[in-house]
This record gives C-alpha cells, structure tokens and sequence, in this order.
C-alpha cells in the first residue's frame, strides 16, 4: 500500500508534464531556432569586431564609462 501510495503522486506528475510539454513543443522549437539563428548573427558580429579590432574601441569606451568599482571588480586576480 505504501508503494501505491508514494508512486501514484508521480505517475500522475509525470502524465501531467509530459502532456505539458507536448503542448509547449511547437512554442519552444520556434523559440529555439529564433534563439540559435540570433546566437549565430550575435557570433559573427562578435568575430568581424575582434577581426577589424574595433572590439578594443568598444571596450575602451565601455571601461571609461563604467564605474571604478566595477573596474576593480572584473579585473581583479
């Protein structure tokens, strides 16, 4: 009896989730190709800055406007 009544609760979670999920699938498919097509644009544009060194521009600008505490913060050893 208390086998049936510990394993009950969690044949009824994982019914319930997976009949969730199935629903989310299409959603979350769409968001991941949204999402892996904008990584890989965002990976690019990443690679042509560091190519052309302009990344060293943007992050020289970028260090002068941060504050000094977060200077000190993400580079310290």
């Amino acid at each position: 009896m208390f086998g049936i009544g510990a394993a009950l609760p969690l044949l009824l979670l994982g019914l319930l989730s997976r009949e969730t999920m199935a629903g989310w699938r299409n959603p979350l498919m769409s968001a991941g190709n949204f999402a892996r097509a904008g990584l890989g644009i965002l990976l690019i544009a990443i690679g042509e800055l560091a190519i052309t060194r302009l990344d060293k521009s943007i992050e020289t600008v970028l260090v002068a406007a941060s504050p000094q505490w977060l200077t000190n913060l993400t580079t310290r050893l």
